[in-house]
């Protein structure tokens, strides 16, 4: 069974985790629902939840947000960071101020990525319950699909090649390489004070048009030296690490950490 773990988005300024007062978190409740709260919540911020359909069920997402705050769902069929994890989003929906909507989805497991378009003050619920009838809200036609957003662009693993950003913060880094029997290097840099640095380095393989994955990390933190006379010094805090990375859009990845969670709810952005 899905463990439905509590997923906040943070304003970053050490290692993931280590952050100030969240001022936009997305949750996964036990009832079934995703809670949305922002606090002044600036652009471009993002979280995941989790929320599950059954058949003769629709999605339902009331918001309270100031009258500007606008929101995107971004629907993925699937557990991010799972094998079975889709290489393409199912659909996408907008939702902004005080207003309510409701849609179609098909019966299953969904990972929403819930990201501020604008400056968001309020609160959002996202669930799913009884159709009543004809929906109110986005159709089957009006839903960003698969070939409109991941096929019409032509994503392959090879679209995760470059330099990508933690999008609040800027201090984590991924180069992600491509060598030449169809694997990647990748190597993740976070920079957490002055002195000190945590490195990760993967070779990964990928699993789908969108997604790398890999079973090989090795974590280390670095210690620079506090004067010119010392040297850095290494220590390795894990091996054999798994995870995936996942382009969420053009400009947009995800890093799901299976072993450490130092991805959770970060977004990276390229930074080409």
């Amino acid at each position: 069974m899905r463990k439905l773990l509590p997923l906040v988005l943070a304003v970053l300024l050490l290692l993931p985790g280590c952050g100030q007062k969240p001022l936009f978190g997305v949750s996964t409740n036990e009832d079934n629902s995703i809670s949305v709260t922002a606090e002044k919540g600036p652009k471009d911020c993002m979280g995941i939840g989790y929320l599950t359909v059954v058949e003769g069920e629709e999605v339902v997402v009331d918001a309270n947000f100031n009258q500007n705050g606008k929101i995107r769902l971004r629907f993925m069929a699937g557990v991010l960071g799972s094998e079975e994890f889709p290489n393409e989003p199912a659909f996408e929906a907008e939702i902004s101020g005080a207003d309510s909507m409701r849609f179609r989805a098909d019966p299953g497991e969904y990972t929403v990525a819930v990201i501020a378009l604008s400056k968001v003050s309020g609160s959002a619920l996202i669930h799913s319950e009884s159709s009543e009838g004809e929906e109110a809200g986005i159709s089957e036609d009006d839903a960003i699909t698969a070939d409109q957003e991941m096929s019409a662009l032509g994503y392959t693993p090879d679209s995760l090649v470059g330099s990508w950003e933690e999008q609040i913060a800027g201090r984590g880094n991924i180069e992600i390489t491509k060598r030449g029997d169809e694997r990647y290097d990748v190597r993740i840099h976070w920079g957490a004070g002055a002195t000190e640095m945590h490195f990760w380095q993967m070779t990964a393989s990928p699993a789908g048009s969108n997604t790398l994955r890999y079973e090989d990390c090795r974590y280390s933190v670095i210690t620079l030296p506090e004067d010119e006379t010392g040297e850095d010094t290494e220590t390795v805090q894990y091996e054999n690490g798994t995870g995936s990375f996942t382009l969420l859009s053009t400009n947009e990845l995800t890093w799901q950490d299976d072993t450490g969670h130092a991805g959770d709810n970060v977004l990276f952005i390229s930074a080409a």
